[in-house]
């Protein structure tokens, strides 16, 4: 199983505010989409709820992975409640396709700051802004290499591997 975290991410590190991200970039969502159809993805209670709100379900077309320590959490179809990483990765491995290997961490702050070490891989959008914000990426130290840059109009969308 290959890890790898995927995130919108301000100059300034900004990746949300108020449990949404600052900024509306469709070509950002569509890379977001096209990046993890198909696979199992792991966030934290917070952004599932935040997806919740705007989509009235889990992403379709992934197996949502919700990690929260609250006992009893109610999810719909198409998302597994887990109350720790181990239990969050090994709910996704389980859902993994035959031919796949690759689950997505897709926030937020703590469950990217919990999960970065174990990661092989960071797919980032970079966004040309510097909101205020709440929420922030963790460093990417020096032991991430740029092993790819794509620019689309004002976003570059970049793949870091150790």
């Amino acid at each position: 199983m290959k890890i790898a975290l995927v995130a919108a991410v301000a100059d300034n590190g900004v990746i949300g505010t108020d449990g949404e991200m600052p900024w509306h970039y469709p070509e950002d969502l569509r890379h977001f989409k096209r990046t993890t159809m198909g696979h199992p993805v792991v966030m934290g209670r917070t952004t599932y709820e935040s997806i919740e709100r705007r989509l009235d379900g889990p992403l379709p077309g992934r197996t949502n992975v919700v990690l929260s320590r609250r006992e009893s959490l109610e999810l719909p179809d198409g998302a597994i409640h887990a109350a720790d990483l181990d239990e969050a990765f090994e709910a996704a491995e389980a859902a993994l396709e035959e031919g796949q290997e690759t689950v997505y961490v897709i926030g937020g702050a703590t469950v990217y700051e919990a999960t970065i070490d174990r990661a092989d891989e960071l797919v980032v959008t970079e966004i040309p802004e510097s909101p205020v914000g709440d929420t922030h990426f963790p460093e990417i130290g020096s032991e991430w290499v740029e092993r790819d840059r794509e620019v689309v109009g004002d976003l570059s969308f970049v793949t870091y591997r150790r």
